[in-house]
């Protein structure tokens, strides 16, 4: 009886160590290495004081990275090289990326990280009067980040005078220096930017809301990508979402919806 209890125990053992490897191996043949590009852009995605990158939108990403089991392999680059890396290439992960109805047919969308508005801003000593038109500060000079969604906003609204610069702080620069005369931006991000290089963001003025280009700021991948990895990473937000993850990291960083 005893001898055949100790043949029982091991083939209970023997299944269970088979069982393991068998599973791990099904993990192990299901995770990959993904790359994936964005930008500094506070609070979404800021270099760490020990050089790593964090923010708000990156502890997203780790958390979806978790759950899928996949390895990140995380490209901080100027936003139009990030864009036209996901764009060109497959299998890429892009945020924090605004999903607009003209990037809509190009990206394969994850879900959405928080919904934005958007003003046009200038140095109060400047302003003497209101701007309530569109077409009354069209003449204006005015700077936009290359590939970002504010400069497609400005050239379909027929704005002609337009400096494309590599990341947000130069605009705030060439403002105070009065080479321009207005900028685009969110305001969460223009006062961090503003903190950023140590510019005093009351100093600035919303001139008025950008209608139509409010949006989502969202994770996506490009195009041309597995459809099993796009399935694998939206059912993985929406794992994020129903277990209340997503809330308690957007309440770890402060972030509210600009509804």
């Amino acid at each position: 009886m005893l001898h055949y209890y100790g043949k029982f125990l091991n083939s209970q053992i023997a299944f269970l160590v088979i069982t393991g490897l068998f599973i791990l191996s099904s993990f192990s043949a299901k995770s990959e290495v993904v790359k994936v590009v964005t930008e500094y852009l506070p609070p979404y995605q800021i270099k760490l004081e020990d050089g790593s990158l964090g923010g708000y939108s990156t502890d997203v990403i780790t958390e979806l990275f978790k759950i899928t089991g996949d390895i990140p392999d995380i490209h901080i680059l100027p936003w139009a090289r990030a864009y036209g890396t996901a764009r060109r290439e497959p299998n890429v992960l892009i945020y924090s990326i605004s999903h607009t109805s003209a990037r809509d047919p190009l990206f394969h969308w994850i879900g959405p990280l928080k919904y934005e508005r958007f003003y046009f801003w200038a140095l109060k000593s400047k302003i003497t009067k209101e701007y309530e038109s569109l077409h009354a500060i069209k003449s204006m000079l005015i700077a936009s980040v290359n590939e970002n969604n504010t400069e497609q906003y400005l050239i379909d609204n027929g704005f002609k005078n337009i400096y494309k610069v590599i990341k947000g702080e130069q605009s705030l620069l060439m403002l105070e220096k009065q080479r321009i005369d207005i900028i685009l931006s969110n305001e969460l991000t223009l006062a961090l930017q503003s903190q950023n290089i140590d510019y005093d963001f009351s100093t600035l003025t919303k001139l008025q809301e950008a209608k139509g280009l409010q949006n989502n700021l969202s994770i996506a991948f490009g195009f041309n990508t597995d459809p099993k990895v796009i399935e694998r990473f939206q059912t993985a937000y929406t794992e994020l979402v129903t277990s209340g993850k997503l809330v308690e990291i957007k309440h770890k960083w402060s972030i509210k919806d600009e509804n």
